[in-house]
């Protein structure tokens, strides 16, 4: 049998790294992503535990990107078992003021380029009868934040687009989940962090522990956390989870 390849998008630095390197215990991994630094940092550790992993340089918002990460993983002898789709940016601003151009970019990279992906892998998932897209929104996919609507609004798209595949795919062996974390330990939860500080006028520890406190457990989570929930749902032990979303909030 072909060996599973886990592919995802992001996957070079912060939740998609720690993905990555928790997907490569139980597949193949293929990481997408534009800093080939990163990505070639990934597949040497990945490589160096005993697993196989590869990695493309690529905007996710052309859809030739996706085409190119399957035809990859064929060509390798790979089965496209798990997708999951990582990649993600944000900015926040007040709306009567947001920039227009700022706004798409956020859905493009956000909504569409999971959209390019699910529309590449799912014929070979179709095709195996089985496989599992992992949408890594946010708990800003079922809630509203002030000053982030652009971001809020685009996670919650990828709730809703969960839903939806749920319905469409469920029966033909697919699961999908959007995973929902809370504020995780990465590069953005930083930015939340200066905005705080500015805002508030306050320092770097002061604004951690306020971005930390919207977290009943009062803490940032871990990005291995969110990896661990992706790793629970592609093992398919609980294919009902599909077209709920999984929030990593503690309680939120």
């Amino acid at each position: 049998m072909a060996r599973a390849v886990s592919i995802i998008t992001g996957g070079g630095r912060g939740i998609g790294r720690a993905i990555a390197l928790r997907s490569a215990q139980d597949t193949a991994v293929l990481v997408i992503g534009r800093t080939e630094v990163d990505l070639v940092d990934v597949c040497r550790e990945i490589s160096s535990t005993g697993g196989d992993a590869a990695y493309i340089v690529g905007d996710i918002t052309d859809p030739a990107t996706a085409r190119h990460a399957v035809t990859l993983a064929h060509e390798k002898g790979w089965m496209v078992r798990d997708l999951v789709c990582n990649a993600g940016i944000g900015k926040s601003g007040a709306l009567e003021t947001f920039d227009a151009q700022t706004w798409k970019d956020i859905f493009d990279v956000n909504v569409n380029g999971a959209f390019h992906f699910i529309q590449a892998c799912l014929p070979p998932m179709l095709e195996a009868k089985r496989g599992n897209v992992i949408l890594v929104s946010s708990i800003a996919g079922l809630k509203g934040y002030a000053f982030n609507s652009a971001y809020v609004a685009s996670k919650h798209a990828l709730v809703g687009l969960a839903r939806s595949m749920a319905l469409e795919y469920g029966a033909r062996g697919i699961t999908t989940v959007a995973i929902c974390p809370g504020f995780v330990e990465s590069e953005m939860t930083d930015r939340v962090i200066h905005g705080v500080m500015q805002r508030h006028g306050i320092d770097e520890n002061a604004a951690r522990a306020r971005v930390a406190k919207s977290n009943p457990q009062r803490r940032i989570l871990p990005a291995e956390e969110v990896a661990e929930a992706v790793a629970f749902v592609c093992s398919g032990k609980v294919p009902s989870l599909s077209g709920n979303p999984m929030v990593l909030s503690g309680g939120e």
